[in-house]
């Protein structure tokens, strides 16, 4: 499974994600994301990308429904890995164009991440 639960009690989801990224798993994200919302009010996001290969090619990647319905509640996203997917993350993130404060953290900055989203 190239998503894997880390954590998702209280107001933070804890993902791994790992090899190519699809697009069911993706939506398996936004539901616990939605669930956590529901339940706390808002939330922050810890995203490890471990092993990443990128996205599958998939039409509906364009599908930015949860980020106009649901992002304003999510607080704070730190995204941790290889340098090299930096750019993309952050823009398959929409880092810049919505009110997350997004941040990508390389592979060995794992404890600034957790300190910046305890903040």
């Amino acid at each position: 499974m190239p998503v894997e639960v880390i954590d998702a009690s209280g107001k933070l989801l804890q993902v791994k994600v790992r090899g190519t990224l699809q697009r069911a798993e993706y939506e398996k994200m936004l539901e616990l994301a939605r669930e956590t919302i529901a339940r706390e009010g808002t939330m922050r996001v810890l995203a490890l990308l471990d092993g990443f290969e990128g996205w599958e090619r998939h039409r509906d990647w364009g599908d930015v429904s949860f980020v106009t319905q649901e992002g304003r509640h999510i607080e704070k996203m730190a995204i941790v890995g290889d340098e090299k997917w930096r750019d993309e993350a952050l823009a398959f993130t929409a880092a810049g164009f919505r009110p997350t404060a997004i941040e990508f953290f390389a592979a060995s900055q794992l404890g600034n991440a957790k300190r910046w989203l305890s903040t």
